[in-house]
């Protein structure tokens, strides 16, 4: 029997290529130790979410055989975090550039502040999603997995307004707390004091204006595709449960939830009997992790930064097999090559000014030597220099003297 999907492997060979550009956009910041803990989050969870897609639906192409019971556990409440994890870190993002641009530092004024901001990200990023994909979960946890047609191993949440609001919401509310509150304060700031916000920007190294864009086009990315689906899943549900032949209650019960443990599956057929909306959104909620992820890696794989991070990577596996990658040949200057002269034998420095040896008039003597060699010195040229009537610490500079090669320094 042939793949169920008529896209098929389109799917798979997408999330596998996102799974390794995630990897290396990780591998690259950890190499630079370049961190934004909201996009760090969503890069470690895209990458194992992309990983493990690619494997079931693979596996669960053609068929809906439940096999693999501690695999598909492992797999429904990863899907279900990373459904948290993703809404969580725009959140993160947009709140972390509204405080770069309203308190203009990176760093907050006091440790207790600094503490204070890394325990909310962490919770918002890792606490948050944990607990709704566990014992939240577990509430309306009506089986120990569903096994999809076409598309593999999912949640199995029970159909009642309780799944709505434990699990359905989150990926609506952060979105949304980030449009209503943080977004308009950012876009605000931006267009009211773009100059000093600019200026702040520019003066800082470890934040540059093209970065901070970046980071701002991809919470807007999130946002666009993370929102819709929870508002569709939402409203989905809703118009179900306005239906006559249904009803959706607030809650079951915990004994008639928790009474059938055992796997439940679903071929591709009776998905598409639900309704073309219910497919549609059943691959647009597929899609939008692979598609999130080739946006960052657009934003932060293809930088300068991350290009020279790749080739230093290369240059060492290289090494380890005995290959030494060509260099580009550096150009040779004008000015050729800088000849130092010798100390005297016997030099003691003084605690006066007077005593200490002046860095300006030997450098200058030394450039206005190499000019002189090489035609750029005029007869008009009164720069300073070290003669030998002159009583001073530069040394005696009788004649050019090359103490050793290593000495000769080469303007590139």
């Amino acid at each position: 029997m042939g793949a169920v999907d008529p896209s098929y492997p389109l799917y798979p060979v997408a999330s596998i290529l996102a799974a390794v550009m995630l990897l290396l956009v990780l591998l690259t910041s950890f190499i630079r130790q370049s961190w934004n803990l909201g996009v760090a989050f969503l890069c470690f969870w895209l990458f194992f979410e992309n990983t493990t897609r690619a494997v079931t639906t693979v596996l669960w192409s053609d068929n809906t055989h439940v096999m693999l019971h501690v695999y598909c556990d492992i797999v429904s409440h990863l899907d279900l975090l990373c459904y948290v994890v993703k809404p969580m870190s725009t959140l993160i993002i947009t709140r972390r550039l509204y405080l770069i641009t309203s308190l203009r530092s990176i760093e907050l004024p006091n440790p207790a502040a600094r503490r204070r901001d890394l325990l909310i990200e962490w919770t918002l990023g890792l606490g948050v999603p944990v607990i709704v994909a566990g014992p939240l979960y577990y509430v309306v946890q009506d089986s120990r997995f569903k096994v999809f047609q076409g598309f593999g191993c999912m949640i199995s949440p029970a159909f009642s307004a309780c799944t709505l609001m434990l699990l359905q919401s989150w990926s609506t509310i952060p979105p949304l707390v980030s449009i209503a509150f943080y977004y308009p304060r950012v876009v605000r700031i931006l267009y009211r004091q773009s100059k000093d916000v600019n200026n702040f920007l520019r003066s800082n190294d470890s934040v540059s204006r093209t970065n901070y864009i970046r980071i701002l086009l991809l919470a807007s990315i999130d946002v666009v595709l993370t929102l819709p689906v929870g508002v569709a899943y939402i409203a989905l549900n809703i118009l179900v449960a306005l239906e006559p032949s249904n009803s959706m209650p607030f809650y079951p019960g915990w004994y008639h939830i928790h009474s059938v443990w055992s796997p439940k599956t679903m071929t591709y057929a009776e998905l598409g009997a639900r309704g073309t909306s219910s497919v549609v959104l059943q691959y647009f909620q597929h899609w939008t992790s692979p598609v999130l992820a080739f946006a960052i890696f657009g934003l932060f794989g293809v930088t300068a930064e991350a290009r020279s991070s790749y080739r230093r990577v290369f240059c060492t596996v290289a090494g380890w097999f005995g290959s030494k990658p060509a260099r580009h040949a550096r150009t040779s200057s004008p000015l050729g090559s800088i000849e130092f002269g010798y100390r005297p034998e016997e030099f003691s420095p003084g605690l006066e000014i007077g005593s200490r040896p002046s860095l300006i008039s030997c450098g200058h003597s030394i450039m206005d030597r190499g000019r002189r060699n090489h035609g750029y010195a005029d007869e008009k040229d009164t720069g300073f220099s070290c003669s030998a009537d002159t009583d001073n610490d530069c040394g005696d500079v009788k004649g050019p003297r090359v103490l050793d090669s290593s000495y000769t320094v080469g303007l590139a």
